[in-house]
């Protein structure tokens, strides 16, 4: 038998060296997958970072509406001058300075008087002279004093019933004693006459009456013996 040809082997694929690109190194499996759970991490932390401050800025940007920052409240107390006066005189310390007066009435004392004002508490004292066929003369005193301490309420109040007076066509007496404004009041009555003046936190008034009530008295000599009597009040309130 003859021989034949040789056999033959197709072309031989070298083995490729370690390392070459796509094949992996003998001997070992395909490389490992590089593991992104780094990366998932940052970029959820970076996400909550974004987050938190897009918040902040949405914040930021709905609070900022362009007014200036609010001011602090200012109080609402109101302030004034003290009272002056705690009380009123007595009657006879103001009759005692007054001579040729018709006999003092018994005084009723210090009682509450009507007030529309919830700042002070108000209270009256009265003294009326009087005898028959004669002139008479009343003494009325009121006394506000502030609930709040410092207010100027009390003051305040005994100042607008004078003013009050003033507006309604009074004249202004240009000074009496210790009182801080007096006027001689406009009455409709022909048989008396009336001074109004405030000193302090007390408004005083004054009436006389002529001797017969439903008839006419001088207005001259009426507002004389007023006066007189109204500056002894004055003084005697202090």
């Amino acid at each position: 038998m003859q021989p034949g040809p040789p056999y033959q082997q197709g072309p031989q694929q070298p083995y490729p060296p370690q390392g070459y690109p796509g094949y992996p190194p003998p001997g070992y499996g395909p490389p490992p997958k590089k593991s992104n759970t780094g990366l998932i991490v940052g970029l959820v932390i970076g996400a909550v970072v974004l987050l938190g401050g897009g918040g902040v800025a949405a914040f930021l940007l709905l609070s900022d509406d362009g007014s200036s920052p609010t001011a602090a409240p200012t109080s609402s107390k109101k302030t004034g001058p003290p009272d002056k006066y705690t009380s009123m005189p007595g009657c006879e310390k103001i009759g005692s300075k007054i001579r040729n007066m018709p006999p003092l009435e018994t005084p009723k004392g210090e009682e509450p008087a009507s007030t529309s004002n919830d700042d002070i508490t108000y209270t009256r004292s009265s003294c009326s002279w009087r005898e028959p066929n004669a002139p008479s003369a009343t003494v009325s005193m009121y006394l506000s004093k502030s609930k709040e301490p410092g207010s100027g309420a009390g003051e305040a109040w005994a100042k607008a019933s004078v003013e009050n007076a003033v507006t309604d066509g009074g004249v202004l007496i240009p000074s009496m004693a210790k009182s801080t404004k007096a006027v001689h009041t406009k009455l409709d009555s022909s048989s008396q006459c009336q001074i109004k003046f405030y000193q302090g936190n007390v408004e005083g008034e004054i009436i006389v009456t002529g001797p017969d009530a439903s008839g006419t008295v001088n207005q001259t000599v009426c507002k004389e013996n007023a006066l007189k009597l109204a500056k002894a009040t004055s003084e005697a309130i202090g």
